[in-house]
């Protein structure tokens, strides 16, 4: 099985630079600065892969791969589904994993993601 959900933090900064980055680009066309248009559209761009492509979390057959931060970055992590204690719901977008640490990740869809993670811990069992 492998289902996967997006991180709601990195979704909406992308978004958020997106839509600056495109700003830019056409004030920067209207002010006929086509390099630095030039330079908005690739930013902009970048933003747009970084928001189809990055930052899922998904269910593999026998872990989850989460995003936790680490110092200033966002990295990807692997738990084991042996690991997990337990996961509780903290809010609408706010889920905590009980496993060596414990992990707080947001996701859109909270009850979502615990329902497949029970989904997936039973067919485990």
């Amino acid at each position: 099985m492998k289902k996967s959900f997006k991180e709601f933090r990195m979704t909406i900064v992308c978004s958020i630079l997106l839509i600056l980055c495109l700003a830019l680009a056409i004030f920067c066309g209207m002010n006929h600065q086509t390099r630095r248009m030039i330079i908005a559209l690739v930013l902009s761009s970048i933003a747009l892969l970084l928001l189809t492509t990055r930052f899922k979390m998904i269910f593999f057959d026998d872990g989850i791969m989460i995003y936790q931060w680490k110092v200033i970055t966002l990295l990807p992590s692997f738990i084991d589904y042996n690991d997990i204690h337990s996961m509780e719901k903290m809010s609408k977008h706010k889920v905590l994993i009980h496993h060596i640490h414990d992990t707080t990740i947001y996701v859109f869809n909270s009850d979502a993601f615990i329902q497949t993670y029970q989904q997936v811990n039973h067919e485990n069992i």
